[in-house]
């Protein structure tokens, strides 16, 4: 033990630890406590939410932030939003939800805050197997500066959830002569809206063309009175509008979808983006990629501000000189602000050098996952929730399927495969998105949520299934049918779960689809019969 440590740590037991109160360790704890587990979520802050909780000093969302998955695909799937929440909930809308959804369910009797996890440590018992050991540290109001380091607590747990997230710590390209900019360089973690960062009326350069980049832009050309606003990119992008003839562009996620071949799908959506606004290297939005090959940038104004040249799109940064940036295309302004807009990577500073090695790739910012969960050489004692990316639809739904298969393995109602056959599967699944995402380090947990709920909800029953859910059949092939449809049956199914599924729009787009595909198969059927009678 290192010497400035105390002597005589606090210690404790607990069933689980789960490690972060965002929506995914919530979700986590949520399903652990409905099959009986005693609890415990370490949270370094002072309050839950994770991202969703505006912080000014600290990470978590814009000040003017929305959700860009509406709220069918984007909530708890045996607590829906109210229904005079709109389509795309403010930032406040979604963290006042996510207290509702911990005091429905008295989570936060569970949370130790304020609580740093500085080391994760497995050991072996004779008697119960593997267990682990979380040393954790008191924080000040800040969640870094550890209060006292002399002192520590061990919470010793057989089950372990890691809910941290995969948006963990900003990466922060260099450019050449970036250290001669006479201005502000700033990460977009640090950007809470151009009046608080003080960039009114200042010519401002975003570096990325995701959807923190779009919003940044936007914000600045329509609140700042920014002199200048230019959007910096080196892969270009697909940008979707956040309603598709009147409905939710995601609600258009749907397993008839996903049965088309990618590239069939992908040239229909383009094509029906490419209808409402025009193709994109109109605007030099200029993607390299196909629009199914990648996360699309979603945003219902950024081409009004390109139209109106209130926002420029440019090439790649290739220098720095003094205030002015050059572009790989020639091009050349100078800047007050620069803005970095260019992701983040997962980081787990609490795992042992070699379990981390086990796991995760730092250099291509993939895990070795199964089923992005668990690590097939330590089984179903550690989990990982939340490290997926969604190609439509969030990030809650999935989490929160992995949170109750997780249960389902600590309850001994189910069990993993063979650590060869999961070593293969990952094999197989790091191949399939080589060859279906455009190479770069934000598509390596890239899934499509139906696709990939479906898959481990059908491990434990929770999949729904046309024939035991006839009434809903013609939805759960035509329509998203949001989360509350992976509670239709199985393990805590919700009485709730149908009426929810039948308050989410079928678009009539797939609805018309699905009728001329029944059409056409009864035309076809009757050609068939007419040389039978």
């Amino acid at each position: 033990m290192n010497k400035t440590m105390s002597s005589n740590p606090r210690e404790s037991t607990v069933d689980v630890v789960v490690i972060g109160a965002g929506i995914s360790g919530l979700a986590a704890a949520k399903c652990l406590l409905d099959d009986g587990f005693k609890v415990t979520v370490l949270e370094r802050s002072g309050d839950i939410g994770g991202l969703w909780t505006y912080r000014e000093n600290d990470y978590g969302v814009m000040r003017f932030t929305h959700i860009n998955v509406s709220k069918h695909n984007y909530c708890f799937s045996d607590f829906p939003f109210p229904d005079d929440v709109p389509d795309y909930p403010h930032n406040k809308d979604m963290a006042k939800y996510i207290k509702d959804y911990a005091a429905h369910f008295k989570l936060q009797e569970h949370i130790k805050f304020f609580t740093k996890v500085k080391r994760l440590e497995k050991t072996e018992s004779s008697e119960k197997g593997t267990l682990w050991n979380v040393h954790c540290q008191r924080v000040e109001d800040d969640g870094k500066t550890v209060k006292s380091p002399e002192e520590e607590e061990i919470i010793t747990a057989r089950y372990v959830a890691i809910a941290t997230g995969h948006h963990a710590s900003p990466v922060d390209p260099k450019f050449r002569g970036e250290e001669t900019f006479k201005g502000e360089i700033i990460h977009s973690v640090k950007y809470k809206d151009v009046i608080y960062n003080g960039m009114e009326g200042k010519k401002v350069l975003i570096i990325g063309i995701g959807n923190s980049a779009v919003d940044v832009a936007v914000n600045c050309a329509s609140q700042g009175r920014c002199e200048s606003v230019y959007i910096s990119t080196r892969s270009g992008a697909w940008v979707v509008p956040n309603y598709l003839f009147g409905l939710p562009t995601d609600l258009y996620a749907c397993r008839a979808f996903f049965y088309i071949p990618w590239k069939v799908g992908s040239a229909i959506f383009e094509n029906i983006v490419k209808l409402i606004s025009g193709p994109p290297k109109r605007w030099n939005l200029n993607p390299k990629m196909r629009l199914l090959q990648t996360q699309p940038t979603v945003s219902p104004c950024l081409i009004h501000h390109i139209q109106r040249h209130d926002i420029r799109v440019v090439s790649n940064v290739q220098s720095i000189d003094g205030s002015k940036v050059t572009f790989v295309d020639g091009q050349s302004a100078d800047f007050d602000v620069i803005v970095k807009c260019t992701g983040y990577k997962i980081d787990l500073p609490f795992l042992s050098e070699d379990l981390k090695k086990t796991i995760l790739d730092e250099d291509s910012n993939s895990i070795r996952l199964y089923k992005n969960v668990f690590n097939p050489e330590i089984g179903h004692s550690l989990a990982f929730i939340g490290f997926a990316q969604p190609a439509s639809g969030g990030l809650l739904s999935m989490s929160e399927i992995q949170a109750r298969w997780f249960t389902e393995l600590a309850r001994g109602r189910c069990s993993l495969p063979t650590p060869l056959t999961m070593k293969e599967d990952i094999r197989e699944d790091e191949e399939k998105v080589r060859s279906r995402y455009y190479h770069s380090n934000r598509h390596t947990i890239q899934k499509d949520p139906i696709l990939y709920n479906d898959d481990i909800t059908s491990m434990f029953g929770a999949k729904p299934e046309l024939l035991k859910n006839p009434t809903l059949a013609w939805r759960l092939l035509f329509g998203s049918c949001g989360t509350y449809q992976w509670r239709l049956q199985g393990p805590n199914a919700w009485s709730g779960a149908k009426e929810a599924v039948l308050k989410v729009p079928v678009t009539g787009m797939w609805h018309y689809t699905g009728v001329a595909l029944v059409v056409l198969v009864g035309l076809w059927l009757l050609y068939i019969l007419s040389f039978l009678f």
